[in-house]
C-alpha cells in the first residue's frame, strides 16, 4: 500500500476543506467518519481510503476532478466524480440524477457513498436527530436506487440496514 499517497489524499482534503464545518463541527471530523466507517469495512483498500478522504472535494472545494485525476489517477477521480452530487433543484432531484452515476462506476463509488452515508447516520444519531429522521425517511429510496449484489458490499448494507430498521424515529 502506498501509505504516502493516502497521506497527500488526507492533506489535500483537510487543506480544501479549511474553515468548512459539518453540524457544528469542523468538516475534518465528517472525513475522518467516513474514513473510520472505510477501514472498519475494507481494511487497508488504497483507493477506497483516497477516494473516502476526497468524496465531497468536486462538490464543496476547487479541487477538480482534473486535478484529482493527475494526482490520485483516473480510478479515484471517477470514483469522486460519480460520488458527486450533481445539480437540480431540490435533493430529490439531485439524488436522481446521482444515484445511477454512482452505480454505474460500480461498487467501490457505492462503498463510499455507503461509507459517507453511514458516517452521516452515526453522526446524526448523537448530535442532530432530525437529520437522522430524514436519512431513515429516505433509506427505501436509496437502497432502491444503490443496491445491486456484489459480496465486496453486503457487511456495509447489512449495517446501513440495521441501523435504519433497529431504530425508530428519535424525537426532535
Amino acid at each position: 500500500m502506498e501509505r504516502h499517497k493516502i497521506q497527500e489524499a488526507e492533506m489535500a482534503a483537510l487543506l480544501a476543506h479549511h474553515g468548512q464545518v459539518y453540524d457544528i463541527f469542523p468538516y475534518e471530523k465528517h472525513l475522518r467518519d467516513v474514513i473510520e466507517v472505510i477501514v472498519r469495512f475494507f481494511k487497508d483498500d488504497e483507493t477506497l481510503i483516497i477516494s473516502g478522504w476526497l468524496h465531497d472535494a468536486i462538490e464543496d472545494t476547487y479541487l477538480t476532478y482534473s486535478k484529482i485525476k493527475h494526482t490520485f489517477g483516473f480510478e479515484v477521480a471517477e470514483i469522486v466524480f460519480a460520488v458527486t452530487d450533481e445539480l437540480g433543484r431540490n435533493r430529490q432531484e439531485r439524488h436522481d440524477k446521482t444515484y445511477p452515476k454512482i452505480v454505474l462506476c460500480g461498487w467501490k463509488a457505492v462503498a463510499v457513498k455507503l461509507a459517507d452515508r453511514i458516517a452521516n447516520v452515526e453522526h446524526s444519531l448523537n448530535n442532530n436527530h432530525a437529520l437522522f429522521n430524514m436519512y431513515r425517511k429516505e433509506y427505501p429510496e436509496f437502497s432502491k436506487a444503490l443496491y445491486f449484489p456484489d459480496p465486496n458490499l453486503q457487511e456495509l448494507w447489512d449495517y446501513i440496514h440495521c441501523l435504519m430498521q433497529n431504530v425508530r424515529d428519535i424525537p426532535e
